[in-house]
């Protein structure tokens, strides 16, 4: 099982508790309502944590035959679309953009359309030396 990880602030903006707990039930109920709609994604479960960081989602992609684990947290920071993008073609990236491509991390933002190319080429593997 492959985990998800997005990153990137909560709106600023929400100050009272009241505000922050519905748009955090709204943020879910949406993710909920797309993934139940969805063609070939389904929510398989949970995996119980003591914050919304450490609590997981279940996702099956039946399309690409493999499951995905998806933390609460993301769900609500991140925008929808691209979550759901994200869990439909296995592809995820840092929202902030940094990665470890060549010994050191760097931010894409700043990279050619080449470069990003090879990073979205790239694939996760069980590489071993004999």
């Amino acid at each position: 099982m492959t985990t998800a990880i997005l990153e990137g602030p909560i709106v600023d903006r929400i100050s009272c508790k009241d505000e922050v707990q519905l748009y955090i039930e709204e943020k879910l109920g949406a993710f909920d309502s797309v993934i139940e709609g969805h063609d070939f994604l389904e929510i398989d479960g949970d995996i119980d944590g003591n914050t919304p960081q450490e609590h997981f989602l279940k996702i099956i992609n039946h399309k690409l035959e493999c499951a995905f684990s998806i933390s609460i947290d993301a769900v609500i920071r991140q925008d929808l679309e691209f979550v759901i993008n994200a869990l439909e073609t296995g592809i995820t990236v840092r929202l902030h953009g940094v990665t470890r491509i060549v010994g050191y991390y760097s931010r894409i933002a700043n990279w050619n359309k080449s470069k990003i190319g090879e990073l979205n080429d790239r694939h996760v593997g069980r590489y071993s030396v004999r």
